[in-house]
This record gives structure tokens, sequence and C-alpha cells, in this order.
């Protein structure tokens, strides 16, 4: 195998764990915050990662196995892959928009909540 060939493959491998591990960094992230924009924000970017880990997947499949199956395989991960990273960036741009009103919302909650409890 030449050398070329061989940087290539390990720096699509790299990328391709290197984008799963940042999907199961959000997918933490969204089920440990409590906030609805947040999560939804964080559910967004989350598949936008597995999205780019499919096109990713895709290309690996298609550089390491030359043959027809593998192309085919290849290119409709890519295809999905590529479409779900495109529309779920869309509605990380929508959610990130919105993050600023809830966190306005969120300090008005907290705000109330401790004049109650100054109040008792």
């Amino acid at each position: 195998m030449d050398i070329g060939l061989k940087i290539l493959i390990s720096s699509v491998v790299t990328l391709l764990i290197l984008s799963f591990l940042i999907f199961l960094i959000y997918k933490v992230l969204q089920v440990r915050t409590r906030r609805d924009v947040r999560k939804a924000y964080y559910n967004a970017m989350s598949r936008m990662w597995f999205g780019l880990f499919m096109v990713i997947f895709g290309i690996n499949s298609m550089i390491q196995f030359n043959t027809v199956v593998s192309y085919i395989i290849g290119g409709i991960f890519i295809l999905f892959g590529g479409f779900n990273a495109w529309h779920f960036n869309k509605a990380r741009k929508y959610f990130k928009d919105n993050l600023p009103i809830e966190n306005k919302a969120w300090e008005e909650l907290e705000r109330k909540q401790h004049r109650e409890k100054a109040q008792r």
C-alpha cells in the first residue's frame, strides 16, 4: 500500500473517531440539561455531528474497499449523512438564536424563586 493512502486512511479514521466522540459529548449534554431550548440545541448539535460521522464513514468505506457494493453503500451513507448534517445545522442555528430568550426567562424565574424564599 502506498504511504499516501495509509496517511489518508489514518486521517479519515481519526476524523471518524473524533466526530463520534463529539456526538457523544453533545448527547450527554442533552441528557444532563434541564432547559428545553438548550436540550433541543444540544440534540441538533449531536445529530449534526452524527451526520458528519456518517459522511466520513461512507468516505472511509469507499477508500478502503474498492468494490461496487462499498461504493453503493458508501454513497448511501454520504447522502443520508449529508442531509442529516445539513438539516440539523439549520435546526442548530434556529435554536442558537433562541438561547438568549431562554436564558432571560430562566433568570427571571430564578429571581422570582429567590424573592419567594426571602419572603418566607
